[in-house]
């Protein structure tokens, strides 16, 4: 039988896993109260990556602290891993800074226009990974003549 192993995942072993998947989500304070906003996103040059709209929740963020997570899980196993990042973002609406980005894969899942971006530094990144391993009893039983 296996038991459930909460792990520390270092920064790299985290950056490698939010280049894994495309979808995070993004926290923020709007109105003095917590917000969470879906998004998909791509990380390059030491950052995260999103695009928005005009006059969207993005535009209010430029110089501002948050958090964003992103993570993956096998319901049927039990396991899985959760990266959270926090960091400054900053608004651009630099058009050849939009096209590198573009070109990185950065499509927006959301209607057009999507023509800023969101960059967040990542300041401090932290994970943990779920995981099984098998019990010592169980690896002591088995291995008896």
């Amino acid at each position: 039988m296996s038991v459930p192993e909460l792990r520390p995942l270092g920064p790299a072993r985290c950056r490698a896993l939010l280049a894994s998947v495309p979808l995070g989500r993004l926290g923020f304070v709007h109105d003095g109260r917590p917000a969470i906003r879906p998004v998909n996103f791509t990380t390059a040059d030491e950052a995260i990556w999103l695009r928005a709209g005009r006059n969207s929740w993005a535009d209010r963020l430029d110089g501002r602290p948050v958090t964003f997570e992103a993570d993956a899980y096998d319901p049927g196993g039990h396991t899985g891993w959760s990266v959270i990042v926090t960091g400054i973002a900053t608004l651009t609406t630099d058009v050849e800074t939009l096209a590198v980005q573009l070109g990185a894969g950065l499509r927006s899942w959301a209607p057009a226009p999507r023509d800023r971006l969101l960059r967040i530094s990542i300041d401090r990144i932290e994970g943990r990974r779920l995981a099984l391993r098998p019990d010592a009893d169980d690896a002591t039983e088995s291995d008896a003549p």
